[in-house]
């Protein structure tokens, strides 16, 4: 079963893709809940580029939180965030979600 990390910014992101890329293991980095509206969509999209630019050895996963607002999810899909999360599932940010390569998953706890 693949590490679920909690990651705030760049540090926690990098530091985590170290010890995944040293242990061979394939981590699910999640950030903190209602993160979109927190941290921004752009910022959250960057720092999936900058992960996949930086480890592009290590194979992961982030998933943003975007808590119960469809808004900040769609923000998130047009930043290139590949994967998101709502506090309720939401038939028609997930068929958005497939239609731009990406998807709607649930949290992991």
């Amino acid at each position: 079963m693949a590490p679920v990390i909690l990651v705030r910014d760049w540090k926690q992101t990098e530091a985590a893709l170290q010890a995944a890329r040293v242990s061979g293991t394939a981590p699910v980095l999640v950030t903190p809940e209602n993160a979109a509206a927190i941290y921004g969509a752009g910022y959250l999209g960057a720092l999936q580029t900058r992960a996949r630019e930086e480890f592009p050895d290590v194979p992961f996963t982030l998933i943003v939180d975007c808590g119960d607002t469809p808004g900040y999810a769609l923000a998130c899909l047009r930043a290139g965030v590949s994967r998101i999360s709502m506090a309720t599932h939401n038939d028609k940010i997930a068929d958005i979600a497939r239609k731009m390569g990406a998807e709607l998953v649930r949290r992991p706890s």
